[in-house]
């Protein structure tokens, strides 16, 4: 069964204020924030021994100091709120990874009847068990938030509405699953979530307590649906909506900060860990879990994300993070190990960790095909991956194919960084030094970096001779050669002189016309002649002549380009 808890922060912003002051502000001074609305001066939030002084949220500056004269005002935050409403929901995914900033509540303050003062929603199912319990996970969230200096409460049921109504007006912290009904019994109507106006409205008619309504609501003898029907045509669709959401017979969707993932697994251990040993064994633990729900769902991992937070870590402290991928989806835990190993240095932990989980950021299916085929003598049957596109795949990317050098790949990129291990890939064009184009090798296959059609691969062009080894660019060389289009008879190169026995060409290649225009220019509008030369002690090269022989023009130029053997 869901289980929600709400968390109210009702002197947040004041309290974000007083953490800051120096002198520390005492207990009994009472501190309020201000706002102008129109010209004119308003209370935005008041600290608790404002409040005891009858200083509420709305009210005129001017009448509060009336009513306290000595009190401290300081000039209101409300982005500044905001931001530190969403560090505390990220501190809190420390109890669960469904957590939120509760939409019901501004960040700054809210109107009379609903409480005021922002919250946290989170979604705790399955979650509570790894404090001890629900009790144990209210006791220790409040513990935390005391000692960084804000004031809180706390509650937990089966729905949003039903934990929101206990937090701000129950006295019951922990409702019991299927109890939310006489939990609410005896609240008032602002605790279903109903603006002031809506509430002046059902109390005129004399309804006072959420139960009063629940009753008028169900009806008897068979009259709800038309006692239903007239709440909605004389208060709108709103009221029954909040007091069906607030009993969990209509489901309010919880949207986190951040979307949990589907293979994800935490350790919350007693004693903080803290030794390299004990790191080790918690990750490795963790990466056994994620594997086998990997496993049983057929993928592997991608990208995954390990999280740790200290037990010493304020409320505005994320967890630290350590991320790594893969080239090809991995469900090995000893592999995922070596890629986490060499990083587990960066973490800090200080006087220790409490709370660790691992999550995959990016899973994919997983095909691991057959390598070996013991006592026939026939290995590697499988070849590359078939199922589900792996031909697609094994054509846009060849590490795809290759589980050793995939493996390889991730621990160099492990090590180095993502992004910093290349493969080079054919490209659509003539001109050598574009003919290739580098992509990082754990590129995924359906990314536009490593996007090749399946049907009709790019690869060189297999009737030309090419030289294996091209020069990062071409090389002026001085030649000496008969002309128009006869091949060199010798050359200087890098103050050395070659003479050339034998030589075939050329072979023209011309400008590429596309990458023309005033948009992109040609950097090189002129043709080039290649030719393959061979000198005296069978060394070849590859040598251009940039332009043509015209008469009174400047004479062609001429460039080592690359090498053959």
């Amino acid at each position: 069964m869901r289980r929600i808890l709400s968390l109210w922060l009702p002197t947040f912003a004041t309290d974000r204020i007083a953490r800051g002051l120096t002198p520390p502000l005492p207990a009994d001074d009472a501190l309020v924030t201000r706002l102008s609305d129109r010209g004119r001066l308003t209370v935005a939030a008041v600290n608790a021994a404002a409040r005891a002084k009858r200083l509420v949220p709305g009210m005129g500056l001017a009448d509060a100091r009336a009513l306290e004269p000595q009190v401290r005002v300081v000039d209101a935050d409300p982005e500044g709120d905001a931001a530190a409403l969403g560090r505390l929901a990220d501190w809190a995914r420390r109890y669960t990874p469904w957590t939120a900033v509760d939409p019901s509540d501004p960040p700054g303050f809210g109107p009379k009847g609903l409480g005021g003062g922002p919250g946290l929603l989170m979604d705790i199912t399955g979650c509570a068990h790894l404090l001890g319990g629900e009790h144990e996970l209210l006791l220790d969230l409040e513990r935390r938030l005391a000692k960084a200096g804000f004031e809180g409460r706390a509650a937990i049921a089966d729905s949003i509405g039903a934990a929101w109504a206990q937090a701000r007006f129950g006295a019951q912290l922990v409702v019991p699953p299927g109890g939310a009904a006489e939990a609410l019994a005896d609240l008032p109507l602002p605790a279903l979530r109903l603006g002031p106006d809506l509430v002046a409205s059902l109390r005129r008619v004399g309804l006072r307590r959420v139960g009063e309504l629940m009753r008028t609501a169900q009806g008897t003898g068979g009259q709800g649906s038309k006692n239903r029907a007239a709440l909605a045509a004389r208060y709108g669709a709103q009221v029954a909506l909040r007091l069906d959401q607030a009993l969990g017979w209509v489901d309010e969707p919880l949207s986190p900060r951040r979307a949990p993932t589907r293979h994800t697994a935490r350790l919350t251990v007693v004693d903080p860990i803290s030794t390299p040993e004990g790191l080790a064994q918690a990750v490795r633990h963790l990466l056994g879990r994620v594997a086998a729900s990997l496993t049983a769902a057929g993928e592997g991992a991608r990208s995954l994300e390990l999280e740790a937070w200290r037990i010493d870590a304020g409320h505005d402290a994320p967890p630290q993070v350590l991320g790594v991928g893969a080239s090809r989806p991995n469900r090995d835990p000893a592999h995922l190990w070596r890629l986490l190993e060499p990083r587990m240095d960066q973490l800090e932990p200080g006087a220790g960790f409490e709370i660790m989980a691992i999550s995959v950021t990016h899973a994919a299916p997983f095909d691991g095909g057959q390598a070996v085929l013991s006592g026939d003598g026939l290995a590697d049957l499988a070849g590359p991956p078939t199922a589900k596109g792996g031909e697609a795949a094994a054509a846009g990317n060849p590490l795809v194919a290759d589980p050793p050098i995939a493996e390889l790949v991730d621990r160099l990129g492990a090590r180095l960084g993502p992004g910093r291990v290349l493969r080079l890939l054919p490209r659509q064009s003539w001109i050598p030094e574009q003919a290739v184009r580098a992509v990082p090798a754990e590129a995924q296959d359906n990314s536009p970096q490593a996007a090749t059609p399946a049907a009709a691969p790019l690869a060189w062009p297999a009737d030309r001779p090419r030289p294996i080894r091209l020069l990062p660019r071409p090389e002026a060389v001085e030649v000496v050669a008969p002309i128009p289009d006869d091949p060199p008879l010798l050359f200087r190169w890098r103050d050395q002189t070659y003479r050339v026995g034998r030589a075939e060409g050329p072979e023209r290649l011309l400008p590429e016309w596309w990458e023309g225009g005033e948009r992109r220019p040609n950097p090189n509008p002129e043709a080039r002649d290649y030719y393959r030369v061979e000198d005296a002690e069978g060394r070849r090269f590859w040598l251009y002549r940039l332009g043509l022989y015209h008469a009174g023009g400047p004479p062609p130029r001429w460039f080592l380009h690359g090498f053959f053997g």
